[in-house]
């Protein structure tokens, strides 16, 4: 009867052991799979940052590589001239006889993929060139 309640309180204490080092096992294991899941989230969130940082200095790239004078010939000795700013403003020119002369306010420019809008005027990008909705060519001459 002794050897019987020893050895039951033996395995009583190594049961408790066991389940007291399995549970110490499992909160280890949950504050692993807790900190893997934060610092998982805290690389994709330090991933998309980078992204979209990329993305707006490639925006500003596109945006910068656009700036600058664009020209259409109506005629020999006649055309229009667009000045796109890196400010976000255009200036147009029409040529006369005295020269460039402009044409008043400065308008906003600004672009979408690959269409300028300059005021309410659309442009497609070909190029280093301009083409209106009439197919006309703003060619880039600065």
């Amino acid at each position: 009867m002794v050897i019987l309640f020893t050895t039951s309180v033996l395995f009583a204490c190594l049961y408790l052991s066991a389940k007291h080092t399995l549970q110490r096992t499992q909160v280890a294991l949950d504050m692993t799979e807790k900190s893997e899941a934060e610092l998982r989230s805290n690389v994709q969130a330090a991933i998309a940052q980078s992204e979209k940082q990329e993305s707006q200095a490639a925006a500003q790239d596109k945006i910068s590589a656009i700036c600058g004078i664009y020209r259409f010939s109506i005629f020999e000795g006649a055309g229009r001239e667009y000045d796109l700013r890196s400010d976000g403003t255009a200036k147009a020119f029409t040529e006369s006889t005295a020269g460039f002369v402009g044409s008043g306010r400065d308008v906003a420019w600004t672009m979408n993929g690959n269409i300028v809008t300059i005021g309410n005027l659309k442009f497609t990008i070909e190029g280093d060139d301009l083409i209106d909705s009439r197919g006309n060519r703003w060619r880039h001459i600065q």
